[in-house]
């Protein structure tokens, strides 16, 4: 049930992507195009129908934990780090607090991957699709500078997990401590720091291996500059060999160890 909950989560961010996708305004063509000039307004009209289906899957798998969740013997829980609290599938309100509540974690994860790629984006001409797009999936914060933004997605993770403590707290008498919060965000956080592993890793690659001149390499290329412009005060380049992007994947690998849930939990003791 593990693996299917997780590919559900999966489809639901793609649904919550298309959604907000949906809402990019329609690119404008070339002037001395003929023809009937296009609609103004978004891509998709009716992007909200993608909403509609992400609320039913989340509620629909709901009733499908409470129906067969108990024949498997399935005890779904959240990782609250030292707290351990299984909810009851044979309970529907149990299993549709799971299923709002993960998501939520996922959503989260989502929007600090996102604000890490509104961070390294390209200010060029030809990434102004990737632009729209990624202000698409923040709405009208997208315009606002990069800090905002990640101010915007710490406060959206911190309200997740503190409608997470009250949720729980009125199915069960399980109280999350206060000092739980900041390293219950780390764990949301987790997500960009194995994007940044991603990211270093394809511009790594493309330094050594040409792929041509595609529009994917160029953003890698470039993100990976823009990750790699703290460490450039330090001369890192030997001869033809450049170890920044090596010392910058071995920073981000050590950061994703120290934030595994079981690092964390050991910060409580």
């Amino acid at each position: 049930m593990d693996w299917l909950h997780g590919i559900l989560n999966l489809a639901g961010l793609l649904l919550w992507i298309s959604w907000r996708t949906g809402t990019m305004p329609r690119s404008q063509p070339p002037r001395n195009l003929a023809g009937p000039t296009p609609r103004q307004g978004p891509v998709y009209r009716h992007s909200w129908i993608y909403l509609l289906v992400l609320l039913a899957l989340l509620g629909g798998r709901a009733v499908f934990y409470n129906q067969f969740g108990p024949g498997l013997d399935w005890y779904p829980h959240l990782n609250l780090l030292d707290v351990f609290h299984p909810f009851k599938s044979d309970s529907l309100p149990h299993a549709l607090a799971y299923s709002m509540l993960s998501f939520a974690h996922w959503l989260a994860a989502l929007y600090f991957c996102l604000a890490l790629l509104a961070t390294v984006q390209p200010q060029t001409e030809a990434t102004g699709q990737w632009r729209e797009f990624l202000k698409a999936q923040f709405g009208w914060p997208g315009g606002l500078p990069v800090i905002a933004q990640w101010g915007g997605v710490i406060a959206l993770a911190v309200g997740f997990r503190v409608a997470e403590a009250n949720w729980i707290e009125s199915l069960e008498a399980v109280t999350l401590p206060a000092n739980h919060l900041p390293l219950l965000v780390l764990l949301d956080l987790r997500a960009a720091i194995y994007l940044i592993m991603v990211l270093l890793a394809l511009y790594l690659l493309n330094s050594y291996v040409y792929f041509g001149e595609q529009a994917f390499w160029k953003t890698v290329n470039e993100s990976g500059k823009r990750l790699l412009t703290p460490l450039r005060i330090l001369p890192w380049e030997t001869r033809k060999v450049d170890f920044a992007p090596i010392v910058a994947l071995a920073i981000a690998y050590g950061l994703s160890l120290a934030l595994t849930p079981s690092h964390l939990a050991a910060w409580l003791r």
